[in-house]
């Protein structure tokens, strides 16, 4: 979709996630959450954004996937599919 839009549209984009703030809403959520991050990405390195989300957020779980790309839907679909089967299931331990 992002190849498909428009060149302004992807700049702002861009623009609004680097400047817009979201610490404070991150810190209010009051449900489980569940990050998924590839330690391959190379274009959000989840260093500067799934870890420091999930830390914010009271019963977040993160998990990092060796060697996954930002796409990792893509290439680790198999096991994305299953562990966000698991988490929905409320088996938070076995992702």
């Amino acid at each position: 979709m992002m190849s498909q839009t428009s060149l302004q549209a992807a700049l702002e984009l861009s623009r609004i996630q680097g400047c817009t703030d979201f610490r404070a809403e991150l810190a209010q959520l009051d449900l489980p959450t569940l990050f998924v991050h590839g330690d391959a990405d190379a274009s959000v390195p989840p260093e500067l954004t799934s870890r420091k989300a999930a830390a914010l957020i009271p019963n977040a779980r993160l998990v990092v996937y060796e060697g996954a790309p930002h796409g990792l839907y893509f290439t680790h679909k198999e096991r994305l599919n299953r562990d966000i089967a698991a988490f929905a299931r409320g088996e938070n331990e076995a992702v």
